[in-house]
Parts: structure tokens; C-alpha cells; sequence
């Protein structure tokens, strides 16, 4: 398989296909962002709204991604893992997942001083860095390194792929998002937008584990 074989409208199909029994699990995993963007849109923290925020964002999401991440492609790999087996997997990798995505973040942002397209290069040669870390074992520094071989020749299948799903999922949100917001509910705009993209999380992980199963598959075969 070559990287011309890979299809973005396929691995849609095989979405849609595949979350039906992953969905509810996945759900239930990423609830906890749900509940902080309630507390967000409802809840006044005062000054620990600073502090909640770095632990929310550089643990508890490296934390929710990685799990997502790994109970996904053992599903889908029919090697099926309990919800609390991938948190413990995620959790043993914690350290590597946080060091990854400020490594990844650093990075791209380096790209986007440069100017916009090297950011957008750099970001999507180095979308499955976590993916590597996860699922592999990878160290931070490996985990770069094999999601940039690994994308090498392929950055533009991911960029097809990536604004496949933005169209599908994103841009329906932001245009409901809009219309709530054109009536003049504003705290309803946002609870809907934060809803309707806590609801779609699945259906995004599920889409991206493929592409990154469909990517490795094509690699290996070229060696």
C-alpha cells in the first residue's frame, strides 16, 4: 500500500463504521473535559482558575489524549483493553506524553514565527508524535523522530486528511455555534459549541488512530 492508496473519504467510511461500539467508552473517557468546560462557562475560580487551568491543560488533556489514544487502537487492533487498562497505560506514560506535546508545541510554534506554511509542515509531520508514545513505548525525543520519518513523503495524504475532518465535523459546529449565537444567546452559543465538539471527540480519534494505523501499514510495506 502507498501513500496515493490511502484515502481520506475511506477512512471516513471506516469511521463511521468502526465507532459504534468505541463510542460510549471513549465518551466516558474524555468526560472529565466536559466537566471543566462546564466549570469554565458556570463556574467563577477566582485566582485557582489560573492554577486549574496549567493542571488541566498540560495533565489531566496529555492524560485523556493518551488514553483515548490507546483504547482506541487496541479496539480497533481486536486486542480490546478495559477503560481503566488505557488510563493505567496512559498514566505510565504520562511524563513522556506531557514532555512530547511541549516539544511538539515549541516546535510548530518555531514554524509559525517562520511564517505560516512551515508551521503548518512542521505540525502535521509530527501530528502522530503522540500517537508513537502510546502506543510504542517511544521516548519524547523518538516519538519526534518516528512520527517525522513516518510522515516523510505522506504530509500531504495528512493535510487532506486533517481538513477532511475539519470540514465534516468543525465547520457544522461553528455554523450552529453561530446561528445560537446570531439570536442573542450567547452562553447557549457556548454550551452548544463545547457539546457538540465533547460529543464528536470519538468520532476524531477513531478517524486519526486509522490514519495513523493506514500510514504505518504503508511505511512498512515500502521497507
Amino acid at each position: 500500500m502507498t501513500a496515493q492508496q490511502i484515502s481520506a473519504r475511506d477512512l471516513l467510511r471506516e469511521t463511521f463504521a468502526s465507532t459504534g461500539s468505541l463510542y460510549a467508552p471513549l465518551l466516558i473517557i474524555n468526560s472529565p473535559s466536559l466537566i471543566f468546560t462546564a466549570l469554565n462557562s458556570f463556574g467563577n475560580l477566582g485566582s485557582a482558575g489560573i492554577t486549574f487551568n496549567i493542571i488541566y491543560w498540560f495533565v489531566a488533556i496529555p492524560l485523556l489524549s493518551g488514553t483515548l489514544i490507546f483504547y482506541t487502537y487496541r479496539s480497533l487492533t481486536r486486542n480490546q483493553v478495559t477503560v481503566g487498562q488505557a488510563f493505567n497505560q496512559a498514566n505510565r506514560r504520562l511524563l513522556h506524553i506531557i514532555l512530547v506535546n511541549i516539544l511538539c508545541t515549541l516546535l510548530v510554534l518555531a514554524g509559525f514565527i517562520a511564517l505560516i506554511i512551515p508551521g503548518l509542515y512542521v505540525s502535521y509531520r509530527l501530528i502522530f508524535s503522540c500517537y508513537a508514545t502510546v502506543i510504542d513505548n517511544s521516548s519524547a525525543l523518538d516519538s519526534l523522530s518516528s512520527s517525522w520519518e513516518l510522515t516523510k513523503g505522506r504530509w500531504w495524504l495528512v493535510c487532506r486528511a486533517t481538513c477532511l475532518i475539519v470540514f465534516v465535523v468543525f465547520v457544522p459546529i461553528i455554523l450552529i455555534s453561530l446561528f445560537i449565537a446570531l439570536t442573542g444567546q450567547s452562553l447557549a452559543s457556548q454550551i452548544a459549541s463545547n457539546l457538540l465538539a465533547f460529543l464528536a471527540t470519538p468520532f476524531i480519534n477513531i478517524y486519526f488512530v486509522l490514519l495513523y494505523l493506514r500510514v504505518r501499514e504503508s511505511a512498512a510495506t515500502i521497507e
